[in-house]
């Protein structure tokens, strides 16, 4: 696979680092001041969402029905906080003022004066709007109301609020207190000076934002589904987890998909699949996604049992036989083809070139305003190599029509009947015009 220097690759994603905090049509809004925060739910997003304001000196209240629940969240995030003081990273003084910003109560009446409320609930959109019609009618007029959710519609949570001016996507990535990327969902409704106190508060907590529009899983998760979209089809046709692991890593990321799927959890993966399938966002294909569902209802749940895409000893990883029947048994199931000799050319080729082509998507519908801030999410939220630029930069190196030529051949080869192949109009005439796709933009 031809790459880019690495030094260009530093220099393009440092441009476009600073490019992304650039929303042209934001004009003269100002942002709206915030002195105090609430965050609603204390699980292991509520309570890394919190420490981002801590660490920033913001007042925090933490607020959850669970009293214990509310209890383990201090626990944790004064243990985390001695932690770094023991290896030098802060004194014990910044600690002891870090907790004294924090609040924890059981009574969400405690976010009637925040000025910025963050609700991190489970991942459900009606409970979400559940929560956003209490935080529509409990927060004071002019609190900015931020939904947390990683692939939900922002825009029906900001209708359920009864007042969707004032709310706005902020996904943090998991762990919240650690992960850079923070993206910033703009809503239908979402008002400017909203979205400006979104970037400002970003800027406090020091994020690095990335503007997208409302769609299923916004900017990073939507190219994510269509690469896991393609390792399980890869693994039902015959490749292992190990191997397509071992092809991703050797470009550089963190982590290959199925490693990956195996520590955010399979039953997470699982689930977003099937509440997606029941919304009718899934296309009418019953081999989709079906490994991650299977596993799930096998009770594989990745590392936290001990067993997922591989079986675990501690934190090992162990190939896992069963895994390659599960994955036979299901290509059986739905008339996949198996075969040998998949290489490593086609698993990246398989992995990467849909990724691109969803992006390009991604910019014909304007969920993203540049080439570029696709880049800056996947190597600042998703492990993707920064030697390589990012997956628009690294398909310009590679060279678009090479993509596409290869995107119409594995059309041809697997068939097309639920476009999974079909190549994105704005790709196809970027690679014939020889123009790049990394520094195309929708805004001016």
């Amino acid at each position: 696979m031809s790459a880019a220097a690495p030094l260009a690759a530093a220099e393009y994603l440092a441009a476009a680092r600073r490019e992304a905090w650039r929303v042209p049509d934001l004009g003269e809004a100002v942002a709206r001041p915030v002195g105090t925060v609430g965050v609603l739910g204390a699980g292991t997003m509520g309570r890394g969402i919190a420490m981002c304001f801590l660490n920033a000196g913001i007042a925090t209240v933490l607020v959850d029905t669970n009293e214990a629940g509310l209890r383990a969240a201090v626990q944790t995030v004064r243990g985390l906080y001695d932690a770094s003081a023991d290896k030098g990273r802060i004194t014990a003084q910044q600690v002891d003022a870090r907790m004294a910003l924090l609040r924890v109560q059981t009574d969400d009446a405690a976010l009637a004066q925040c000025d910025l409320v963050v609700e991190a609930v489970f991942e459900d959109l009606v409970l979400k709007q559940q929560v956003a019609a209490r935080l529509g009618a409990l927060c004071k007029p002019g609190c900015v109301i931020a939904t947390n959710t990683s692939t939900l519609d922002v825009d029906l949570v900001a209708e359920a609020s009864g007042r969707p001016a004032d709310v706005v996507g902020l996904h943090f990535f998991s762990p919240a207190n650690v992960m850079k990327l923070l993206e910033v969902v703009r809503g239908r409704h979402t008002a400017q000076d909203v979205l400006a106190t979104a970037l400002a508060v970003a800027r406090t907590i020091d994020k690095q934002a990335v503007v997208s529009g409302v769609c299923y899983g916004f900017i990073g998760n939507r190219m994510a589904e269509v690469y896991l979209r393609e390792t399980e089809f890869l693994l039902l046709e015959g490749a292992t987890p190990r191997q397509l692991d071992a092809v991703m890593e050797s470009i550089g990321m963190a982590m290959g998909p199925c490693r990956m799927l195996d520590m955010a959890g399979v039953d997470v993966g699982a689930k977003t699949v099937i509440e997606r399938g029941k919304a009718g966002g899934l296309p009418d294909d019953p081999g989709y996604r079906c490994l991650v569902r299977e596993l799930h209802a096998q009770g594989r749940h990745g590392q936290k049992t001990a067993a997922g895409f591989y079986r675990y000893e501690g934190r090992l990883a162990v190939d896992d036989s069963r895994t390659l029947e599960i994955a036979a048994a299901l290509a059986q199931r739905h008339g996949i083809a198996r075969r040998d000799g998949i290489d490593s050319q086609e698993v990246l080729e398989r992995l990467l070139y849909p990724m691109v082509n969803e992006a390009a998507r991604l910019l014909e519908e304007g969920i993203a305003l540049r080439g570029s801030d696709v880049d800056v999410v996947w190597t600042s939220g998703y492990g993707f190599p920064e030697a390589l630029g990012g997956p628009l930069f690294m398909a310009d190196a590679i060279g678009l029509a090479d993509i596409v030529r290869q995107l119409d051949h594995y059309a041809r080869q697997h068939g097309d009947g639920h476009g999974y192949w079909t190549v994105s109009p704005l790709l196809r005439q970027l690679a014939a015009e020889g123009r790049r796709i990394s520094q195309w933009r929708t805004c001016a």
